[in-house]
């Protein structure tokens, strides 16, 4: 266990009393909480995940994912839905003043009804 920071396991016992609750159905889970073996394990759980997470995140960086371009692609798509959805919204708007569906509208502008 030399593996895990010590102000790390403090921080994590203070973070633990803070948020405990009073009521008795925790009672067994606040006494199994405060056993320094338990939290031991909680701790040594918790940094586990970080380091497989983050060999997750290494090896899509070797595999030629690049963080920028990863960006770039959902802002580009955050853009598309946000101009999709004000093109929906000008569409609903005709059909109300035309009195037809939406959905006939979409042949009538050489729109794709599956985009």
């Amino acid at each position: 266990m030399s593996s895990v920071c010590p102000c790390l396991y403090h921080n994590y016992i203070l973070h633990l009393k803070y948020y405990q609750f009073n009521d008795q159905a925790s009672s067994q889970k606040k006494t199994a909480m405060s056993d320094p073996d338990v939290l031991r394990s909680e701790i040594q759980k918790l940094v586990d995940r970080t380091k497989t997470v983050q060999k997750d995140i290494d090896n899509l960086k070797n595999s030629g994912h690049d963080v920028t371009e990863l960006k770039k692609h959902m802002d580009m798509m955050h853009q598309y839905n946000e101009i999709k959805d004000v093109g929906q919204m000008v569409l609903g708007r005709i059909s109300e003043l035309d009195g037809v569906r939406t959905r006939d509208l979409y042949s009538e502008y050489g729109l794709d009804i599956n985009d």
